[in-house]
């Protein structure tokens, strides 16, 4: 039974881990440090807020080096294009 008890909690302890390195929240500021909004990424693809928290936008990291951008109806507004040397 202990070690079924450790085995339960060692299993937790990685699943817990694992769901940290996948999905980030990070919060802006302007520059008057006022709090701007947030954005949560998870894998290739980000969903921005603005600062009442309402869905803003989304960028989604593609298999190719681009990244493309959509507004809050889902509607695709750009794309760019990595600019670090390969």
């Amino acid at each position: 039974m202990r070690m079924f008890i450790t085995l339960v909690s060692l299993l937790a302890l990685v699943n817990m881990a694992s769901a940290s390195e996948r999905e980030q929240t990070r919060s802006y500021y302007d520059r008057n440090g006022s709090f701007a909004g947030s954005s949560s990424t998870h894998g290739n693809s980000s969903s921005f807020y603005d600062k009442s928290g309402r869905f803003d936008g989304s960028a989604i990291r593609n298999s190719d080096g681009t990244t493309s951008f959509y507004d809050k109806s889902g509607h695709f507004t750009g794309s760019s294009t990595t600019t670090q040397p390969r």
